[in-house]
């Protein structure tokens, strides 16, 4: 039954989020499971923060956020990390991981914007097409049948990491910018926010090469220029 599953998905489909038609091969079971090999892994290499407070601040708009996106075909899963950077991110499968310097420079409307800009790369399947194109229909196959061996699996975990490092390109980051604020409001958030949490960004970091959350994306200016334009003031 998964095979037929897995061979079925392999087909042009519209994406809501990207508003395109795309081909796309790597199912839900598949980028869930390689998420969660993912996810492990993460946990070894970064300490959470274990403050329910805040843990339960991030996964409560998280889950309203995620709720009225372009994807719900999956569930979602939020975590607080340890490190002062004002950085996001987001593995395979919905996992996405908010830094704790971030929270503490954001009101929830503006939070709110910045997992909805995470959600938005899911929703877009931004790092699955990537996934597909560096892994093959075969690797992704026998991770989600747990059928992939041990070479397999860290070499799946080792490209994810590697891509995740490497970035976005400035379309999908734009795209995400725009799908956050889209999402956000549909929560019953201030969509601006999305736009004063950017202006935050670039006072901080007034050369626009500071944390990775801004090398791997397209200058702030751009991106507020392009947010005013879109959202009503």
């Amino acid at each position: 039954m998964f095979p037929f599953l897995f061979l079925s998905g392999c087909a042009t489909l519209y994406n809501p989020a990207t508003e395109k038609k795309e081909l796309v091969f790597i199912t839900t079971p598949m980028e869930v499971a390689l998420g969660k090999n993912t996810a492990m892994q993460v946990a070894k290499q970064y300490t959470f923060i274990k403050d329910p407070q805040q843990a339960n601040r991030v996964t409560e708009i998280g889950e309203k956020v995620a709720k009225v996106s372009d994807r719900t075909d999956l569930k979602y899963h939020f975590a607080v990390v340890s490190d002062k950077e004002i950085n996001a991110f987001t593995m395979p499968g919905g996992y996405i991981y908010i830094n704790s310097g971030l929270l503490e420079i954001t009101n929830d409307d503006e939070l709110a914007c910045v997992i909805g800009h995470e959600i938005g790369h899911v929703a877009a399947r931004h790092i699955a097409k990537k996934l597909q194109t560096q892994l093959g229909y075969e690797i992704l196959m026998n991770i989600a049948l747990q059928n992939t061996s041990v070479r397999q699996m860290q070499q799946a975990i080792g490209v994810t990491f590697n891509l995740v490092e490497l970035g976005y390109s400035r379309e999908d980051e734009l795209l995400s910018d725009r799908l956050g604020a889209k999402y956000a409001y549909k929560a019953g958030y201030n969509p601006n926010a999305m736009i004063t949490f950017l202006k935050k960004l670039k006072e901080k970091n007034k050369d626009e090469m500071g944390p990775v959350f801004l090398r791997s994306h397209p200058y702030t200016s751009q991106r507020i220029q392009m947010l005013e334009k879109e959202i009503p003031a």
